[in-house]
């Protein structure tokens, strides 16, 4: 995907919630709730150190996300990508995202009461995309 409409540009820099999903080593899934950001090129998911995601990421190096509306009209976008493990995030990734999702003040707060979370990145780099809802679906 190469150019996003309008709407789901907007859409992926709302604060919904994502569904991220990797693969155990035994491969069995492993689905979690996740914050997000999309930079254009690709999906910044956190990670505590020694989460079962970051882990699934290392061995595997693929993972998917779900994004989608709980309320009419429905809306979603399915990724599928290679992942890879980044560097530490910090403090002002951090808070950025934070504020995206809780608003401002409680935004900074969390930000600033989670500061010593030892928290890196998953990059997820998108393959395959499939939407609803949306003009280009």
């Amino acid at each position: 995907m190469t150019a996003l409409a309008p709407d789901l540009k907007e859409f992926l820099q709302a604060p919904n919630v994502a569904a991220f999903a990797s693969v155990r080593p035994d491969g069995r899934p492993h689905v979690t709730p996740v914050w997000y950001e999309y930079d254009g090129r690709e999906f910044i998911i956190g990670s505590f150190r020694g989460a079962v995601k970051l882990g699934n990421v290392t061995h595997k190096g693929f993972a998917a996300l779900c994004i989608y509306t709980q309320t009419l009209p429905y809306r979603s976008v399915i990724v599928q990508g290679t992942a890879r493990v980044g560097s530490p995030l910090d403090n002002v990734w951090r808070e950025r995202v934070a504020v995206r999702y809780l608003g401002e003040s409680a935004g900074r707060a969390y930000a600033r009461d989670t500061a010593d979370w030892d928290s890196v990145a998953i990059h997820v780099r998108p393959i395959k995309w499939r939407t609803e809802g949306f003009e280009t679906s």
